[in-house]
């Protein structure tokens, strides 16, 4: 007799994250340079100095379970956004809280919404809980369309996701329109905002803050130490939301999810203030010259608050993204929507703009 077995139906027409893609070698390979995967590359930024010592020292527990709590760093993280600890839950990068989430809160026959082109772990990870996206595209400036979002509620939603700064436009949700947004959905759907890169945002009050928080019992907040703070390599990210909610959440997380190296190194992160704006302005300031840059080449760049940029190239994004692989730069298109590329070190964006200054660019305007 045939023993079959068979995945779940909603995983079925999902690929495993990223599975197509070679290996992230790019930046060990003389002339070649990875500027597709949003990490915090502008040497010698990665990690936060101070915490480089933390990590060695971490070294010696590695045959140590830690903490399965990881009750340290999550009151630090309450202390910084000004809530109770039992209004956070932290997991292995802010994928991993968002799939305790999603996992906590939806099953099959739920719907969750997100904005499209968006984070492409988005759809796995809502197949992964069995619920359904649904999609809502962007503007034609990259922004979500709030009322097409809340138009597409219905009685199946749990789970509506926004993402601001958004990844991969690098458009940022206005603070008034968030407010008006979160007061019309109905009490039973939750709003999981995902600030993955809000440190970069450089304008005043960005959504996520804590007084939003308080004003609004229908919103959990997503962060990462992946990004701004450069611990990609050690997963560490929380969220933070009303306690009835997060209490179901910590349940949903992975036993030990959070090594003891990410959570003391996250620990010293959030007291590294100085260290992060600095490398912030420097983030700044070259993802103002690689707009400029663009721009410069005669190609459509839409402003960014984020560590990237975002090239509206609709059906020309594949040819541009492998015209520059063939260049030994690596960069990651949204077939049928756009390019993004994020922020580099100067000598990976001055290679990415000579390449584009040859007049190879007027194929794709």
């Amino acid at each position: 007799m045939k023993v079959r077995f068979a995945g779940r139906d909603p995983l079925r027409d999902v690929t495993a994250y990223r599975s197509t893609e070679p290996a992230n070698t790019a930046a060990n390979e003389p002339g070649r340079f990875d500027l597709s995967s949003n990490e915090l590359v502008l040497p010698p930024l990665p990690p936060l100095p101070t915490v480089l010592s933390v990590i060695e020292d971490g070294l010696s527990r590695l045959a140590r379970y830690p903490d399965p709590t990881a009750r340290t760093i999550t009151e630090e993280i309450a202390k910084h956004l000004h809530v109770s600890p039992d209004a956070v839950a932290v997991g292995p990068g802010s994928a991993g809280v968002l799939q305790q989430i999603l996992l906590a809160l939806c099953g099959v026959g739920d719907e969750v919404i997100y904005a499209w082109p968006g984070f492409d772990a988005y759809p796995l990870l809502v197949a992964i809980s069995g619920a359904t996206s649904v999609h809502v595209p962007l503007t034609s400036t990259g922004d979500h369309d709030l009322d097409e979002i809340r138009a597409r509620v219905g009685p199946r939603t749990r789970v509506i996701l926004l993402c601001s700064p958004h990844n991969p436009t690098g458009v940022v949700i206005d603070r008034h329109r968030l407010d008006s947004f979160l007061r019309s959905l109905p009490g039973d759907v939750l709003t999981v905002l995902d600030e993955a890169y809000v440190e970069f945002d450089r304008g005043e009050n960005p959504p996520g803050t804590p007084d939003v928080l308080s004003r609004h019992r229908n919103i959990v907040v997503l962060r990462t130490f992946s990004k701004a703070y450069g611990l990609a390599g050690l997963r560490i990210g929380y969220a933070a939301g009303p306690e009835r909610i997060m209490v179901t959440v910590r349940k949903a997380g992975l036993p030990f999810g959070v090594t003891h190296i990410a959570e003391q190194a996250a620990i010293l992160s959030l007291h590294s203030e100085g260290e992060l704006r600095g490398r912030l302005d420097t983030v700044t300031v070259s993802r103002d010259e690689l707009t400029a840059g663009l721009r410069w080449s005669g190609l459509p760049v839409l402003p960014s608050r984020a560590n990237f940029v975002w090239l509206p190239l609709a059906a020309a994004a594949d040819s541009f993204a492998q015209d520059l692989a063939e260049a030994g730069i690596r960069v990651r298109p949204y077939p049928g929507y756009g390019v993004r590329i994020s922020v580099g070190a100067p000598e990976a964006q001055e290679s990415l703009l000579r390449s584009l200054g040859r007049g190879v660019p007027t194929i794709w305007v």
